[in-house]
């Protein structure tokens, strides 16, 4: 069976719609998996063991046209829509492939010919790979699928210290950002308590929110000069003693690098595993105050 995941936008989800790709290997003797994504996309799913071939859109319609091209060629005997965006629903439907399918959403199922009733199981993750049951497989042992990285890059341009922790104090919507004052006054209590220095990542158009935070920092903080590759953060991030973030990629980063990962929210989101190296740490609707994570965290990392 040759399978096309689609995933193309949105760094967090193309990060935690690859588990599927494992359970398509794991699960069916002969399987040929490709993924659909953008060229950013590409470089969180490269060296993916579970995937085939990579399969890049890229933005205009005539760069469209020839993915669809690509992909009728290909002759793909399932096409698994997972974003169902307007892009994604025309090559999923255009794509010729006897099975189309996605998540039912009301009045938006025309695309496909397998729609599949979304079910709660606590992860995104877990959730999503009920899509497979649109080829009739049902993934049993669900809970054992985690987000996974593989392609890790050499740090260069950066001097760590031989321990520390790392902080992503950013987000991709304003709404999901914690104080920045309330960042530094952690990252300084941290540094009391365990003696390590915080190393703040960032990524492209948020150096100023780093800078601020860093203003505040009495304590040591390190932070590179221009933004990391995404395989360079992941490599900071695995080799460092936890993580703190927010509700982003940079956290779902954390986690798929196995390191111990706090995420700080104004509540419970589905989005991070109930596992044992996760910590979320939020209040009834509203972000918890420092000495609240501080807990956590050093309750956590120790």
């Amino acid at each position: 069976m040759k399978v096309l995941i689609i995933q193309i936008r949105q760094l967090g989800d193309v990060l935690l719609s690859s588990p599927m790709a494992r359970a398509l290997k794991e699960h069916l003797k002969e399987c040929e998996v490709h993924f659909l994504t953008s060229s950013i996309g590409s470089e969180i799913i490269g060296g993916n063991p579970y995937i085939d071939r990579i399969v890049q859109l890229k933005e205009g319609v005539r760069k469209e046209i020839k993915t669809l091209i690509q992909i009728r060629r290909e002759k793909y005997d399932a096409v698994i829509d997972i974003q169902r965006t307007g892009r994604s629903q025309r090559l999923t439907f255009l794509s010729g492939a006897p099975i189309r399918a996605a998540f039912r959403k009301t009045g938006r199922n025309f695309f496909y010919n397998r729609v599949i009733e979304w079910e709660n199981r606590g992860y995104t993750v877990w959730e999503r790979l009920k899509l497979l049951e649109a080829i009739n497989l049902k993934v049993q042992n669900y809970k054992s699928f985690l987000p996974e990285f593989f392609n890790y890059q050499k740090v260069t341009g950066l001097c760590l210290p031989e321990k520390y922790f790392t902080v992503v104090p950013t987000a991709r919507k304003r709404r999901k950002m914690w104080p920045e004052e309330n960042f530094s006054e952690l990252i300084e209590k941290i540094y009391r308590e365990l003696k390590i220095p915080a190393v703040l990542l960032y990524g492209k158009g948020e150096r100023e929110t780093v800078e601020k935070v860093a203003s505040k920092v009495k304590e040591a903080v390190i932070f590179p000069e221009t933004p990391l590759k995404i395989g360079e953060s992941a490599s900071v991030i695995k080799n460092s003693s936890f993580f703190i973030g927010l509700n982003s990629f940079a956290s779902h980063l954390s986690v798929a690098s196995g390191t111990k990962t706090v995420v700080i929210d104004k509540r419970h989101s589905g989005w991070f595993p109930p596992i044992e190296t996760v910590r979320e740490v939020h209040g009834n609707g509203e972000f918890p105050e420092v000495e609240k994570v501080l807990k956590a965290v050093l309750s956590f990392a120790q």
